[in-house]
């Protein structure tokens, strides 16, 4: 270590021990070497370097009161600590690393004939740096952290970290226990700045491992306690260098069965099943891989994870050992699912079970060649395929049921949160509120908070199907509480829930949240999970947004984009077709959405809803539904004054599968009917219900949808002035105004743009960018285009200098 540093405090407590043995034991690099030349040279003594222990002179000579100075060489194995200095009539001071063998060691400590100084113990203090350094102790202490080899090789972090790394491989780790290298390595990830750390799995958490392991005995001079007793870096400038030394002398471990099967159990012990996994599998362990796979949750694995590391481990499977392997197939399959990829999902269950994987009547029939896990995660499945649930097949997945234990609570869970998609199809909104409170129980009995994200979110999404905008935003804080509780990142999920807040936040009357994640989240959210009920929210909410806020030829590509992507799905592409001549209903193209309308196969088109009576009073079925309610609703506009539709209306109204929102709807379009047949009357009292509803609920998005009929009613005195006698109702007209989706005369005179839109007309007058209005005004893009939009339909124009045109010409720019 170059020239010999006095260290008197250390040499005193050597010289001075109580003990006839005195015995260094640390690493390479703490100077053990350094102190016994220092002690040589103050008492004239001799080290000697050889497994062989210093040879005793004759008694009676000056030596006699000399130590002896025994220096091991590494890698030898030492000879006995000699009896004379066991029985205490010599004094030996010894250096050796704490990997090497000395007979003799134990027995001297136990008798206590013998003191072991450590590395914590060799390691410069402050107050040794200060006498060496001075003023510049503190910095010596920050860059070395003590460690004798940092505190007096300056260059050592500063020349090639291979020489650093190498050292550290040779000299620390190399004869360093398989369980202490995985704790080196799980310490040195504990410190500050550790992210997307996995949170054991429940079936571990009773290990009995502390939280924090002790620091391995050979480097402690890496790793010490901070103040709270938490391992900490010790020397800041090797962390780079020990986290590839380490992970370098893992790999060469793992390619040992012995080692790696004590790497993967130590990770094992301490709940890190993902490390353990991989351990295995990169050790062609794969039996033993999958045990732990399958004990930690198979396909519910994804759910305590996180969708990387469950990624990450089915990639670590090769391909013929997992096609062979039912339960690897349900979990590549729920990922495929997870990536919005249902026909890769069939594929798989085919190439492994046969064609009768898809035969549903086989799948869940009373004689099911299936196992239970199979036909568990085959309804799971049948959710995202928008399958629709016969009565028998309800039965019998009801009978599946029976088969749990009462405290499988991941199978029970995942069985209500099954049917419970087939309920909201279905409109039994009660019943889905029923299932929803089972699988939630279970899935917090579970711990799986993942999981009872999704409960929260079905809650929130049925709420807002229900126009219930104050209930629906109580499950989206719920369902926010729980992705909080996520120990790892799930992008997508954080996404779902974006999705959910903005349209609360919509119902509500503020459309900038929807606005900016339709403009900036969109692409990623096609592109993963997807089931029918949040596909037929997402198209709901994203065409009727883009089609108020932006343009119909965005709210008709927003849906093509869809029909692309579900191309295979029969189901989704009705759904697509129905939204679509919504839009071109909002949109005043009412030819193109009559075509579009007749173009669609099946039972309800024109003459079915004209026809009326039980058939129309008892449509069910999701789709056929929504088609009933888009034809009644081009009807209504075309032919307001036809005999008999006042009676077509409340029929459909009385319709006890109509969410609340679609009642509105109709409502409105009830009143209209009224005002065009000149029975104000009715129009009156019928919008009065329809607006204390939505005062009730905290929503106004459904009257914002009927504003091609709404705003006809409100211009007229005697149903408008009516209206707004009501303070909750005055309070519903100004948010439908304040948000753009109601005009008024002055509104069509372009002098009631808000604060926010008069200053962006007033920069883009003066021809400043979008993105510098953004950046000016604290914005994002997204943002400043909404209100754009805004601006645009507020005065009547399509571009933006047809905007300042108008606006000049109004006096709105001074």
């Amino acid at each position: 270590m170059g020239a010999l540093i006095d260290r008197p405090e250390l040499m005193a407590r050597i010289l001075d021990a109580g003990t006839p043995i005195v015995i260094l034991e640390a690493p390479a690099g703490m100077g053990k070497s350094s102190v016994l030349a220092l002690i040589a040279q103050q008492t004239g003594g001799n080290v000697v370097l050889s497994p062989q222990p210093p040879v005793h002179p004759a008694s009676g000579t000056a030596a006699d009161t000399v130590p002896d100075l025994w220096d091991i060489p590494p890698y030898t194995t030492p000879r006995p600590i000699p009896e004379a200095c066991v029985s205490g009539t010599r004094r030996l001071i010894i250096a050796k690393r704490p990997d090497t063998v000395l007979p003799g060691q134990a027995r001297a400590l136990a008798y206590a004939q013998a003191m072991l100084i450590g590395s914590n113990d060799l390691m410069m203090a402050q107050r040794e740096l200060a006498r060496l350094f001075g003023t510049a102790c503190d910095d010596v202490a920050a860059r070395s952290g003590g460690w004798p080899l940092a505190v007096f090789n300056a260059g050592l972090f500063e020349g090639p970290p291979d020489i650093l790394r190498a050292f550290l491989d040779a000299e620390v780790l190399a004869t360093m226990p398989d369980e202490e290298l995985v704790v080196l390595r799980l310490m040195l990830l504990e410190t500050p700045k550790r992210a997307g750390v996995a949170i054991p799995h429940p079936a571990f958490s009773a290990s009995g491992v502390s939280a924090s392991s002790p620091a391995p005995p050979v480097a402690p001079f890496l790793m010490r306690p901070d103040a709270a007793g938490r391992p900490t870096l010790a020397v800041a400038g090797v962390r780079q260098v020990l986290r590839e030394a380490i992970d370098d002398a893992m790999e060469r471990r793992l390619r040992k069965a012995g080692s790696a099967r004590a790497i993967a159990e130590a990770y094992r012990a301490r709940g890190l099943v993902v490390e353990a996994i991989c351990a295995f599998q990169k050790a062609g362990l794969f039996d033993n891989a999958l045990r732990i796979f399958q004990d930690a949750g198979g396909p519910f694995f994804l759910y305590y994870f996180g969708p990387k590391a469950f990624d990450t481990v089915l990639a670590g499977f090769p391909l013929t050992f997992s096609i062979q392997t039912e339960v690897l197939v349900l979990a590549k399959a729920l990922q495929s699912l997870k990536l919005g990829d249902i026909a890769r999902a069939r594929r798989l269950l085919i190439d492994r079970f046969g064609d009768i994987a898809n035969d549903y009547t086989q799948v869940f029939s009373s004689r099911s060649v299936f196992s239970r896990p199979f036909r568990a995660f085959r309804l799971v499945m049948l959710l995202y395929e928008d399958y629709f649930f016969s009565e028998e097949l309800l039965e019998r997945a009801y009978a599946l049921i029976a088969e749990f234990p009462t405290d499988d609570h991941l199978s029970r869970g995942s069985f209500y949160n099954s049917v419970l998609e087939f309920y909201i199809r279905n409109r039994q909104f009660a019943a889905a509120e029923e299932v929803a409170q089972r699988a939630m129980f279970h899935y917090r009995a579970a711990r799986a908070p993942l999981l009872a994200f999704y409960i929260s979110l079905h809650q929130t999404l049925i709420r807002l199907m229900m126009g219930d905008a104050l209930a629906a935003r109580r499950h989206a804080t719920q369902s926010a509480a729980f992705i909080a509780e996520l120990p790892f990142e799930s992008p997508n999920d954080v996404r779902l829930q974006v999705l959910m807040d903005a349209c609360v936040e919509y119902e509500g009357g503020r459309a900038e949240p929807l606005a900016r994640f339709l403009n900036l989240e969109i692409d990623g959210f096609a592109h993963g999970e997807i089931w029918p009920s949040l596909l037929e929210f997402a198209l709901h909410y994203g065409s009727q947004a883009l089609g108020e806020h932006f343009s119909t030829m965005a709210a008709r590509s927003f849906l093509d984009r869809w029909r692309v992507y579900q191309t295979s799905n029969g189901q989704f592409q009705a759904m697509i077709s129905i939204r679509e001549a919504a839009v071109l209903q909002n949109a005043n193209r009412w030819q193109e959405a009559a075509d579009t309308l007749a173009a669609m196969e099946g039972r309800v088109d024109r003459a079915f809803v004209l026809a009326g009576g039980e058939l129309l009073a008892r449509v069910q079925e999701r789709d056929e539904l929504a088609l009933a309610l888009i034809w009644l609703r081009q009807i209504v506009y075309e032919a307001p004054q036809r005999p008999g539709l006042d009676g077509l209306v409340t029929t459909i109204i009385g319709n006890m599968n109509l969410t609340d929102r679609q009642r509105m709807s109709a409502e409105i379009w009830l009143a209209y009917v009224a005002k065009r047949q000149r029975n104000a009357t009715q129009a009156r009292a019928v919008l009065q219900k329809t607006f204390g509803d939505c005062a009730r609920l905290g929503t106004i998005a459904p009257l914002a949808e009927e504003r091609v009929f709404l705003q006809e009613l409100i211009d007229n005195q005697r149903i408008g002035g009516f209206l707004s006698t009501v303070t909750g109702n005055r309070q519903i007209l100004r948010k439908l105004r304040d948000s753009g989706r109601l005009d008024t005369p002055s509104t069509r005179m372009g002098n009631t743009l808000s604060r926010r839109e008069s200053k962006i007309l007033l920069m883009i007058s003066e021809g400043a960018a979008n993105k510098d209005v953004a950046n000016t005004l604290g914005l994002s893009e997204a943002t400043v285009k909404f209100h754009l939009g805004n601006v645009y339909r507020k005065l009547g124009c399509r571009s933006r200098q047809e905007a300042i045109l108008s606006a000049r010409a109004l006096g709105l720019l001074g």
